[in-house]
Parts: structure tokens; C-alpha cells; sequence
């Protein structure tokens, strides 16, 4: 737990230029957990550089202040149908951090992300894109 809140003020440190900003149009979207959030079917691809399969990563997700409806952010290795983690809910321009693990290989390494909205602001229970500001660190 240490590391992890350690990995968080080091997150909250770096400059928002660090990050990347990835943006998914959704094909359909699929009303949820009682009507109460949307998945988009969109997925987003995010390059990072990885130093080897033993280093353990953490991603910083942060919704666009254009938001306007709050999001959930999950991480998927590239053909798993299990997500390596998710966000807390967030609001437009809050982040959070994910781990997402050990395993990718030294050089380019990719992982996806999806949004699950949540219904309210703008999100009316169909969802027609989402963005989001990601970066990947290696855990401290």
C-alpha cells in the first residue's frame, strides 16, 4: 500500500504534458447496473515504453475537463477479457492511478482501455464517445 500511495504522489507531481490524450467514438453502447451507467463498446490503444517483464506498472488516468459526465476507466492486456484494474468514479478533471502490472516486454509495450459513463450531465443512458489523459510509470 505504501508503494502504491507512493506511485500517487509521484503521479500527482508530474506535469499533465506528460500524458497523452486518447479519444474513442463509440460503435453502440450498452445501458448498465440498472440504468445507471453506459459501456462503450470502443476500446482505446496506449503505447508505452516498458524496460522489461519484470517491471511493474502503474497507468494515471485523468478525465478531460470537457467531460461532462463522470467516467470509470478500465485497463485490458491486449487479448484478455479479464481488465488488469479500474479507476474509481470520477468527475471531469480528477485522475486516479491503476496498476496494471508486470509481464510486458522490454521496448514498446500496449495496453487498452475502455469507459464505462455514468448516467447524468450529458450521458443520457447512450453513450457517444469518451477521452481520456493516461501516462504509465514504473511502481517505485
Amino acid at each position: 500500500m505504501k508503494r502504491l500511495a507512493l506511485a500517487a504522489a509521484v503521479a500527482l507531481l508530474a506535469s499533465p504534458a506528460l500524458a497523452d490524450r486518447l479519444e474513442a467514438v463509440c460503435q453502440g453502447s450498452e445501458l448498465v447496473n440498472s440504468g445507471s451507467a453506459t459501456i462503450c463498446a470502443a476500446r482505446a490503444e496506449y503505447r508505452f515504453r516498458s524496460d522489461g517483464p519484470e517491471v511493474e506498472f502503474f497507468l494515471t488516468l485523468r478525465a478531460p475537463e470537457t467531460h461532462c459526465s463522470d467516467v470509470v476507466y478500465t485497463a485490458w492486456y491486449p487479448g484478455e477479457n479479464w481488465s488488469r484494474g479500474f479507476t474509481r468514479q470520477l468527475r471531469p478533471g480528477e485522475s486516479d492511478n491503476v496498476v496494471i502490472g508486470r509481464g510486458y516486454g522490454p521496448g514498446e509495450a500496449v495496453v487498452h482501455i475502455s469507459a464505462i459513463g455514468i448516467v447524468g450531465g450529458c450521458n443520457t443512458g447512450v453513450m457517444q464517445s469518451w477521452a481520456v489523459d493516461v501516462s504509465a510509470s514504473p511502481v517505485p
